[in-house]
């Protein structure tokens, strides 16, 4: 439940953002502008905890940490939307190296300058740590294709990146948020 809060906080946070920067047209058809990405701020960072009841540093097995989205798109007159090309870029950390695999979820949704989710879509990212590394940098990319409600542009919508938290991890974010892989 909380972690849905946190998706439609994000949400709306994005939608006000796309309000602010007000409506606009797609121009020509050689240009367009693509749809703000943003990595939700409760929801960029994830911490893997190992057995036990502990969620206390010293427990820590794993962490992943979302930095940056890029983004290109292309206008489909066709299907009369945009398709978006989005790169992700994560790093996870190891506490320890007996630590040798692990695994994450994130998700990526598309939502409107109402704070409306229209799509959500998890993947995971497996983690396989080599032996003398303790930190691993990923770039996940993705192509979404948004069609475009009638008067709407492509700047109209938001495409929002975050980690698929437990209740727990959501709680241990929001009391540890200056802190995390980096």
């Amino acid at each position: 439940m909380r972690a849905a809060r946190a998706i439609a906080g994000a949400a709306a946070a994005v939608a006000s953002a796309l309000l602010a920067a007000g409506c606009s047209s797609l121009g020509s058809s050689d240009s367009v502008r693509c749809p703000r990405t943003t990595i939700m701020p409760d929801l960029q960072a994830v911490a893997k905890f190992g057995s036990g009841p502990s969620r206390q540093e010293s427990n820590l097995a794993y962490g992943a940490r979302m930095l940056a989205t890029t983004s290109s798109c292309e206008l489909d007159k066709k299907r009369n939307g945009i398709t978006v090309n989005t790169k992700l870029g994560v790093i996870a950390l190891r506490n320890s190296i007996d630590v040798k695999k692990g695994q994450v979820t994130y998700l990526i949704a598309v939502v409107d300058r109402n704070a409306q989710i229209l799509t959500e879509r998890d993947f995971v990212i497996d983690l396989d740590f080599p032996s003398t590394q303790r930190r691993l940098e990923i770039t996940e990319e993705h192509t979404t294709f948004i069609p475009l409600a009638k008067g709407r542009a492509s700047d109209d919508y938001g495409i929002v990146f975050g980690f698929r938290l437990t209740p727990e991890e959501l709680e241990y974010n929001r009391a540890h948020a200056q802190h995390g892989p980096s």
